[in-house]
């Protein structure tokens, strides 16, 4: 794996995951469609903001415009991933039905266990870059 210069780990993983966390909570308030029923391609649409109906969100319409302008970001910036890191991102964290753990994600992805850990920290990474949240060490 090669890891950017001076990047700090912990840090870095820490900003994704609050991301994350994020995302699936704004998901939750505004987004009618379960992120469970992704397609086979691991590709997430872009919401529109004009054909949100749902009548029981009492959200502000410009708290509502942030929301879906932010999953629209965090989905964008999922989508630049290769479709086995989307996996990993989506079987991680998005999935919340399921619940897998990593020597599932592991065997289906076809790695070993270890293998499996590397291509994970190089996914956060990559996703921290598209995410524009990698942090530098000093």
């Amino acid at each position: 794996m090669v890891e950017p210069v001076n990047v700090s780990w912990s840090k870095t993983k820490k900003n994704v995951e609050e991301i994350i966390a994020k995302y699936v909570y704004y998901s939750l308030s505004v987004d009618n469609s379960s992120t469970s029923n992704i397609k086979e391609n691991f590709l997430l649409d872009e919401l529109d903001f004009d054909n949100l109906d749902n009548t029981y969100v009492k959200i502000e319409p410009v708290e509502r415009k942030k929301r879906i302008d932010f999953i629209n970001y965090f989905r964008f910036s999922f989508n630049k991933l290769t479709t086995e890191e989307r996996k990993i991102i989506y079987w991680t964290y998005l999935d919340k039905e399921n619940n897998y753990d990593d020597r599932y994600i592991a065997n289906n992805l076809g790695f070993s266990l270890g293998y499996y850990y590397i291509k994970k920290k190089e996914t956060l990474i990559r996703f921290a870059y598209c995410l524009g949240v990698e942090e530098l060490s000093e």
